[in-house]
């Protein structure tokens, strides 16, 4: 795998989805460069990990706000299935960029800034796009 093929997105990714992909995408390859990280497809993986948890979490959590209530002007309602699905997705996001940064000092390059920690700007700078986006996969 390669940041190329990775910045592609999958076919199954919302035109939203595949910008915010392509954003983080082209974001990680500048951020390991910068600091030195060699770049391995067993490496890249890991950053497409990272991505995907994220999609996924994204997607739980905007589903709170595409409830029936929520068009009622009520609060959503969140099942204990529901929450229970995004502590744990939030949970595997943690552990892959853990992984990640594990994966870094292993190859002699330790990441001396968190990777949560530089990811926070790109999360708040497309929340907009996540927010506003139609998780179903239906076209419109």
């Amino acid at each position: 795998m390669t940041f190329s093929e990775l910045r592609q997105g999958e076919k199954w990714m919302t035109e939203e989805e595949r910008k915010v992909h392509r954003r983080f995408a082209m974001t990680m390859k500048k951020f390991l460069k910068d600091h030195g990280v060699a770049t391995s497809p067993l490496l890249i993986f890991r950053v497409s990990d990272i991505a995907m948890q994220w999609l996924v979490v994204r997607r739980l959590e905007n589903s709170l706000f595409q409830s029936e209530d929520d068009e009622q002007g009520g609060l959503p309602t969140v099942t204990t299935a529901l929450a229970d699905h995004i502590g744990k997705g939030r949970e595997r996001l943690r552990k892959a960029i853990r992984e990640l940064e594990d994966a870094c000092a292993r190859l002699g390059t330790p990441i001396d800034a968190g990777l949560a920690d530089e990811m926070a700007p790109l999360m708040r700078e497309t929340r907009e796009l996540m927010d506003g986006a139609d998780f179903s996969g239906k076209e419109e």
